[in-house]
């Protein structure tokens, strides 16, 4: 007999599903452990997280726009997650996976880039969604200025 003992967790954390997996023999560890989570828990709900909204970074909500010129590695698909404050700037880029020279590039493209403020109940808040960059994908049709896509 091994003598291990688990745990897995799965949590909603803003827009994401995080699952932990915990894995010892040291039982006291474990319950640390899990103390920790709850802690973090309990900060989670006393922060104000951005709403999630899919496919905000399209259409009639992006006023304003700069593609990202890449150099090297066009190919490769590059996802983000982006926080757009109330006013409609970007206040957060998360490049997910990119070569470092790709995320330098998105992430001063992204930074010009203006939205429509997102309103809950006649107010501006906070809102959260994600784009993806680059990608053996079909190029825009003449006369079009994005080669974004917008991911979930």
């Amino acid at each position: 007999m091994a003598g291990l003992h688990w745990y897995t967790l799965a949590t909603e954390i803003r827009c994401h599903v995080v699952e932990f997996q915990f894995t010892t023999r040291d039982t006291a560890l474990l319950n640390t452990l899990l103390q920790s989570l709850a802690r973090l828990a309990d900060l989670e709900e006393q922060t104000p997280a951005p709403v999630c909204v899919k496919n905000y970074a399209a259409g009639d909500n992006l006023l304003l726009h700069i593609d990202p010129v890449f150099t090297s590695r066009k190919f490769n698909p590059i996802p983000a997650r982006i926080i757009i404050d109330k006013y409609g700037k970007v206040k957060h880029v998360h490049v997910l996976s990119a070569f470092p020279d790709q995320i330098k590039v998105i992430n001063e493209a992204l930074q010009q880039w203006e939205f429509r403020p997102y309103k809950v109940n006649g107010e501006p808040v906070e809102v959260e969604t994600g784009i993806m960059f680059g990608g053996a994908h079909p190029q825009p049709k003449k006369g079009s200025a994005s080669a974004a896509r917008v991911a979930d």
